[in-house]
């Protein structure tokens, strides 16, 4: 099943940047980014990077609150590094704090839903 998962989002992402580099305009935002499954029991999650960026109107330093376009794993780590809360905390923190104030899925399952292998 996550192959299967794996392969449509390899074609679309081979789509879309087909489409962008035939219109001259080439963006730098992945469209689907499977975020990694840090501490828990739930399935990781597909989350919707392009979506997210364009759709629904974010800036990038609405997420990277660095300023800086890196990956969360970067500075949020698997456990607490004094000041720094875990790559898990920091995830649910920002997406569901968002998901409440924008009225976003909640509830696990609504975006834990890539199955197991």
């Amino acid at each position: 099943m996550m192959k299967k998962f794996h392969n449509r989002c390899n074609s679309a992402a081979i789509g879309i940047l087909a489409l962008f580099v035939m219109s001259g305009a080439l963006y730098s935002v992945e469209d689907i980014m499977i975020l990694p499954k840090v501490g828990h029991r739930q399935p990781p999650v597909a989350f919707t990077h392009r979506a997210h960026a364009n759709h629904y109107g974010l800036k990038c330093v609405d997420c990277h609150h660095t300023g800086e376009n890196t990956k969360c794993s970067q500075c949020h780590l698997i456990r607490d590094q004094a000041a720094i809360i875990n790559l898990k905390g920091a995830f649910h923190q920002q997406c569901l704090g968002c998901h409440r104030k924008l009225s976003g899925p909640l509830g696990c399952s609504r975006c834990h839903k890539i199955t197991r292998q």
